[in-house]
């Protein structure tokens, strides 16, 4: 099982506010709530997917966050992008904070050739996910 638990990831906790993106995730049937995080804290990750305890209105929910430039949604300036798929989650969040607690790194960002790829991977993410969740607690 990949997956690894951070140890020396600073920071491991953060804050940010949910806002618009391009809504790509939910075509895909991997909503993603797009935070806006200062820049000082996005340096601080490597770029890939990571798994996540999402702190909502005093809830506390599991994700899978991607840090990255989203290379198979090629644009015409990659910009770094922090975006949570909250597991289990159906609510609309746009404008509310997030707090995010980094629990694990799951895997570097890649660029899939296909859509197709990209929702097989984000499965196995996903499933990766719930099992390091298990593991952890």
């Amino acid at each position: 099982m990949k997956g690894t638990v951070i140890e020396n990831c600073k920071p491991t906790f953060f804050t940010g506010r949910v806002i618009h993106g391009r809504k790509i995730g939910r075509t895909i049937g991997f909503p993603t709530a797009n935070l806006q995080i200062n820049q000082e804290l996005e340096e601080g990750f490597l770029k890939g997917v990571y798994g996540v305890k999402v702190y909502h209105k005093g809830f506390m929910y599991q994700g899978v966050m991607n840090i990255g430039v989203r290379p198979t949604f090629k644009d015409i300036k990659p910009i770094v992008s922090c975006e949570v798929h909250i597991l289990d989650f159906g609510q609309e969040i746009y404008g509310d904070s997030l707090s995010i607690e980094v629990a694990f790194f799951i895997r570097d960002e890649v660029a899939f050739k296909s859509k197709d790829q990209l929702i097989q991977q984000l499965n196995k993410d996903v499933e990766i996910a719930d099992k390091m969740f298990l593991v952890t607690k």
